[in-house]
């Protein structure tokens, strides 16, 4: 079962809005996991529908850039679309497709494309597989078709679709082969080119596994960026710098603390989800990340250092400036998902616990820091139908 809530700021009726879905495992009754989605916003209104479809544990859920458009899948290997309708004066996803054995394992994760280049979708599965997927009209019927896909020998854990203003483009991490971005090549998009690769390590000799990734999604930087989560509880920036197909993606050159060689702070277990905050000019970013530790961190990049005297001359400074941890996050559980509302000022989290929990920015300024604090706004417990109560 899949339990969908809508969370609208200030909205009568329950409209989902762009971008704004997060997938998390939730408890049924009988103790098996399910999944709910969750928007991110400041002040919401919640309204609850139920869809099932697949027959197994579903892995991820993803929205489409209107909210209107929604896909799933898990270990039935099977990928679900649902489209927002309304029925009897109340909107609701109702099942409009369905990809039976898209993979030949289990299908971990999914992401849209952006409409401009039609409905298309791509997804990652245990099969060590990418598949790119687009609808098609067949005799007035929808199907779904394999447009691309290609074998990743080291496995694929997390893939995802670029933003709009970099073109039709594709990143996938690898807990053996760091990330890779393949970039269309054919005007059917049937063809596709791999554009760069890097190899992810700490210190420069532990190599590191990518367990999530996600786009910078700002149009203000000079160069594309992804945020990486790895195995052992460290996030990483990457920048598109540079020449070669090998040494297209490089880590960039970070201060931490404000120090050179400073150790950043870390999860203390893998991480599971990485989320990159819209900026809406702000000259800074923020970037949320969780783990299987049970804490949720809001991290902060801030821009490049213009003093060419100071000996961290053109690095930037990345930094832990809220960290979310103990009984009142999650009941200590391990969080799964976290996602942005789109002015980047609420975060939403979800975890074993069963619930989404909204944090905001406060007005407030941490006199020890000097940054804006951060604090929890809201929780929402989802409700079985009573069926499953």
């Amino acid at each position: 079962k899949l339990q969908f809530l809508y969370l609208i700021a200030g909205a009568p009726a329950p409209t989902p809005r762009p971008g704004l879905g997060s997938c998390c495992k939730t408890p049924r009754a009988d103790g098996a996991p399910m999944n709910a989605t969750a928007a991110a916003v400041a002040a919401v209104v919640a309204t609850e529908a139920t869809c099932t479809g697949h027959t197994a544990l579903i892995h991820d859920v993803a929205l489409n850039q209107t909210g209107r458009r929604m896909a799933s899948c898990g270990t039935d290997r099977s990928i679900l679309i649902w489209d927002l309708e309304t029925v009897d004066g109340r909107q609701k996803f109702t099942l409009s497709g369905r990809i039976p054995n898209a993979h030949t394992a289990s299908v971990m994760k999914l992401s849209w494309a952006h409409s401009t280049y039609g409905q298309m979708l791509v997804s990652c599965g245990l099969d060590k597989q990418i598949r790119l997927w687009q609808e098609t009209r067949a005799g007035g019927e929808k199907t779904w078709k394999v447009l691309w896909n290609t074998p990743v020998e080291r496995g694929v854990t997390d893939v995802k679709f670029a933003p709009r203003q970099f073109g039709l483009k594709i990143a996938h991490g690898s807990l053996e082969g760091g990330i890779q971005t393949w970039v269309a090549s054919g005007s059917n998009f049937a063809q596709w080119s791999r554009e760069g690769q890097c190899e992810v390590s700490k210190g420069g000799n532990q190599r590191l596994g990518v367990t999530c990734l996600d786009w910078n999604p700002s149009t203000l930087e000079d160069t594309e960026m992804l945020v990486i989560g790895t195995d052992v509880g460290m996030v990483q920036i990457l920048n598109l710098s540079g020449q070669s197909t090998r040494d297209k993606w490089q880590p960039m050159a970070l201060t931490h603390d404000g120090e050179e060689g400073q150790s950043p702070m870390e999860h203390a277990a893998a991480i599971v989800d990485v989320a990159w905050s819209p900026s809406l000019g702000r000259r800074y970013h923020l970037i949320a990340s969780c783990s299987k530790d049970g804490a949720l961190m809001i991290h902060k990049l801030l821009p490049h250092n213009p003093d060419p005297a100071a000996s961290i001359a053109g690095t930037r400074e990345f930094r832990v400036v809220r960290v979310f941890e103990g009984e009142g996050v999650h009941s200590s559980s391990n969080i799964w998902r976290v996602s942005w509302n789109l002015t980047g000022t609420t975060v939403a989290s979800s975890g074993d616990d069963g619930r989404v929990m909204l944090w905001q920015q406060a007005k407030a300024v941490d006199d020890a820091t000097g940054e804006r604090t951060w604090e929890q706004t809201r929780t929402i417990q989802p409700q079985l139908p009573p069926s499953e109560a």
